[in-house]
């Protein structure tokens, strides 16, 4: 089954940053960390064949984002994999399944093609 994952980025100078990308998954049935994964791995698999400029971003740090620091991209998909794993632990950016937040890697998630899943970063406002 083929999803679109999209991928919003708010809080950046140039505005909202929307990347999608569309993920083959396994089956109907999966867990938010095998989401996450198979997106990043699509993702990852789509650069390095030169289909896709880079990563939507969201694993990346806010100065990365923001151009405050280089953007330092893993050497393979397993470590970006692990990299997107680490920042949705810590809370860096939300996934939200059909309008629903969900906050625990392990919960299972039933999809069907119509589903919308969306990566969602907030990035901190900036001065005061």
């Amino acid at each position: 089954m083929q999803l679109t994952v999209t991928t919003h980025i708010f809080g950046l100078p140039t505005g909202q940053r929307t990347v999608p990308v569309s993920v083959a998954v396994p089956s109907a049935v999966l867990s938010v960390r095998e989401l996450i994964a198979r997106k990043i791995e699509q993702e990852w698999s789509e650069c390095a064949e030169r289909q896709r400029p880079g990563l939507s971003g969201e694993a990346f740090s806010s100065e990365e984002l923001l151009g405050a620091a280089p953007l330092a991209l893993c050497s393979d998909a397993r470590e970006e994999v692990e990299r997107a794993q680490r920042a949705f632990a810590a809370r860096e950016f939300m996934v939200v399944i059909d309008n629903q937040r969900v906050c625990d890697p392990d919960e299972v998630l039933s999809l069907n093609p119509d589903t919308r899943v969306e990566f969602i970063k907030i990035l901190p406002m900036v001065g005061g």
